[in-house]
This record gives structure tokens, C-alpha cells and sequence, in this order.
């Protein structure tokens, strides 16, 4: 694939690849004082078109394969002059259970071919339960991508919440291992005066005891772009200090990138922008 890249003035890397279809994707290098992290696509675009991600206003075009996948990570290893071994987070643009057989090879390359820990791999859903017991097999870190606390809130800002109800998510999950030092990560992005209030996170709380996972939580800022209307909420530290204080371990995650449009939630491809803007 050919690639180029910009430059944060945080130091985090966006880089733009195009494959052989002149399809467009983007990957992010995130560069950290112990342990870099490169986040990789698996998707051409993402079909479940949540509404606070510039990434599922695209649609989607078509899956990647492994070696497209494989192909991000050894550019940016070799760009970056890389030595020690990242970790590798699917969080760029798609919904990795929606190509978990490319997913799978990628992963399995990474453990096998370069001894990469699955405990540095970690995949990121929104929640496709058929696909549980797959990539529980697979022994990687596990992230949900829950962002609200009940059904009618999640159906309005996740319309794939719809088919898979938060009850059959959380139930489903017990096909996965969960341990104190392999927590359920949690991830909840905050948007203002949608799910940040005071009520929605005594709603989550009361959501994750039903269920007695052990968790680790991501409050994540929203990144402001094109192609949604929600604003950054002012909350996230009252947000965590009452998900710490209910007992779980929570944190805050950095927004990295801003700037290049590199943040959660950003990635597009320059491409697809101008398509986008210009129909």
C-alpha cells in the first residue's frame, strides 16, 4: 500500500494508506513514555454508523485483510524505527468482529510471527455477540465500546443497539475469562448533556454491579468534527470520581492528535472527506 503521514504536535502520527483499490484508510501511532501504541483499522469505512464517529459517516466500502492489517503495523514499525514491541490496539476505522476471520490472522501473525503478547493486543467492540466465543478463543484484551447506560439512550447515539441489546451483550460475555489483571475494559465516551449527567453514571454503575465483571473503565473526551453536532462535555472528572467511588477502577483516556484528526472517533481518510464534502 502506499502511505503518508502528518505529524501531531503532540508527537502522535496519522498515516493514510491507500491499497491497490484506491481505497482509503488511517492508522495512528501514539508514541509513550514506557510502552508506544499503534492503532490499527480493520475496516474500509464502518457500517454501524454511530452517531458521535466521523469514521461511520462513511459507510462502508469493505473489509481488510490480514495482510492489509499486518501491513499498517510493519510501516509504522519500520517509520517509526520501532524496537521494542508496541502495543496493538483495533480501534481505527471498522468493527473488527464484523472481519474477525482477518483479525484472527493478523493476531495470530503478531503472537506467533514476532512473539508479540496477546496481553499488548487488545479488540475493541461495539458489542457483535455471535462472535464472542471466537475471539474469546483468541486470548486477547477485550474492550466494549458501551457509551451509554441503558437501551433507549444507546439506540439513539448507537443505532447497532437495536439488534444487540446491552442484557444479551452483558450476558454474552461470559464466555470470556475476565480476571482482576485482565479486566472487561469499558469504554464510555462522554457527550454533553447526552450520557455525562449525574444520573447516567449512577445508571452505569448500577448496570455494571448487576453483572460483577471485573472492569476497567475508559472515559473518553469527545473529539469534535465534521460530521456530528455534539460539544465536549465539562464532566469527566466528576465522572470518574463517581465511578471510583461506586469501586471501579477508572480513568481518564488522553486525547492524542487532536490537531491531525487523529483523536477517537476522527479517522476518515482525506479522500473520503472530500467525497463527503463534495458529492
Amino acid at each position: 500500500m502506499n502511505w503518508k503521514s502528518v505529524l501531531s504536535k503532540d508527537g502522535t502520527v496519522k498515516y493514510l494508506f491507500t491499497t491497490s483499490d484506491k481505497q482509503n484508510i488511517e492508522s495512528v501511532f501514539i508514541p509513550q513514555k514506557t510502552t508506544s501504541t499503534i492503532c490499527l483499522s480493520s475496516q474500509v469505512g464502518c457500517a454501524l454508523a454511530c452517531t458521535f464517529c466521523a469514521t461511520g459517516a462513511l459507510g462502508f466500502t469493505r473489509n481488510l485483510s490480514h495482510e492489509e492489517i499486518i501491513e499498517q503495523y510493519e510501516t509504522i514499525m519500520k517509520d517509526q524505527n520501532i524496537k521494542e514491541l508496541p502495543n496493538i490496539v483495533f480501534m481505527g476505522m471498522g468493527e473488527p468482529l464484523l472481519n474477525l476471520p482477518s483479525v484472527k490472522k493478523a493476531v495470530d501473525f503478531f503472537h506467533n510471527k514476532i512473539h508479540l503478547s496477546k496481553k499488548k493486543i487488545t479488540i475493541s467492540t461495539v458489542g457483535i455477540t455471535p462472535q464472542f466465543p471466537a475471539v474469546a478463543q483468541l486470548g486477547t484484551q477485550f474492550a466494549l465500546s458501551l457509551h451509554a447506560p441503558s437501551d433507549a439512550l444507546r439506540e439513539k447515539i448507537m443505532p447497532i443497539n437495536k439488534k444487540y441489546k446491552i442484557s444479551k451483550i452483558f450476558n454474552a460475555l461470559s464466555v470470556f475469562q475476565f480476571t482482576k489483571h485482565k479486566p472487561l475494559m469499558i469504554e464510555y465516551i462522554l457527550l454533553n448533556e447526552v450520557n455525562d449527567q449525574e444520573e447516567h453514571i449512577k445508571q452505569l454503575i448500577t448496570l455494571l454491579k448487576k453483572y460483577q465483571y471485573p472492569y476497567l473503565i475508559n472515559i473518553i473526551p469527545y473529539n469534535a468534527h465534521l460530521f456530528s453536532s455534539y460539544t465536549k462535555s465539562s464532566r469527566a472528572e466528576k465522572c470518574k470520581q463517581q465511578l471510583i467511588q461506586a469501586g471501579f477502577k477508572t480513568f481518564i483516556r488522553e486525547s492524542r492528535g487532536q490537531d491531525i484528526n487523529a483523536a477517537c472517533g476522527m479517522l476518515t481518510g482525506l479522500t473520503q472527506i472530500k467525497k463527503l464534502n463534495n458529492p
